[in-house]
């Protein structure tokens, strides 16, 4: 088990501060041009300088939280979770995630990983809304939201280039009530 706190205990997954012990990891990952095909990354280079970089940023930052998604059994770091552009004035900020360790992608560890952040940014950070923008050609991470919760509001046509043509953007929100309304269901039932 890893020697790093668990902020948020999941079922199969858990989340957990990301260090600079973590660089390597993550910088293999945004350099991996099949990992970042439905991502706004990997377009330059991310070397280990400027992972490490990132990552003493976002633990500076009070604008993002930024946490490892570690295996609930063994610690093992398979991706990463954030909170970005958090605005305390208006309450509410965007959800990233990653599960950069493919050998467990599509085991639903990002709906598990979403539902813990989505947790800590309304319980933690107080805010009232969370949204998150993805890919078109990104129907899993747009599933994952979905079954958090989150609804699409909207589509940004053609904001991304991919390879050889333009695709468009999804945007999907949750709104605090929504979701603690889904949380009284859920101990309801």
């Amino acid at each position: 088990m890893s020697d790093h706190p668990i902020l948020r205990h999941g079922t199969h997954a858990h989340l957990r501060a990301l260090t600079a012990d973590d660089a390597p990891v993550c910088a293999r990952w945004f350099n991996d041009q099949a990992l970042t095909g439905h991502m706004n990354k990997g377009v330059f280079p991310n070397t280990l300088a400027q992972q490490v970089e990132h990552l003493e940023k976002m633990q500076r930052s009070r604008a993002d939280v930024q946490l490892g998604i570690v295996m609930a059994d063994g610690g093992r770091l398979i991706g990463t979770v954030g909170i970005h552009k958090i605005d305390t004035t208006h309450r509410h900020g965007d959800i990233s995630i990653v599960i950069g360790d493919t050998s467990v992608q599509g085991k639903g560890l990002a709906s598990e990983a979403i539902g813990l952040m989505v947790a800590h940014g309304f319980e933690k950070l107080n805010l009232h809304k969370l949204t998150a923008g993805m890919w078109a050609g990104n129907a899993g991470s747009r599933r994952a939201f979905e079954k958090n919760g989150f609804v699409l509001e909207g589509t940004l046509r053609q904001s991304f280039w991919q390879g050889d043509r333009w695709v468009d953007e999804y945007r999907l929100g949750l709104l605090r009530d929504e979701w603690m309304a889904a949380q009284g269901e859920r101990t309801n039932r």
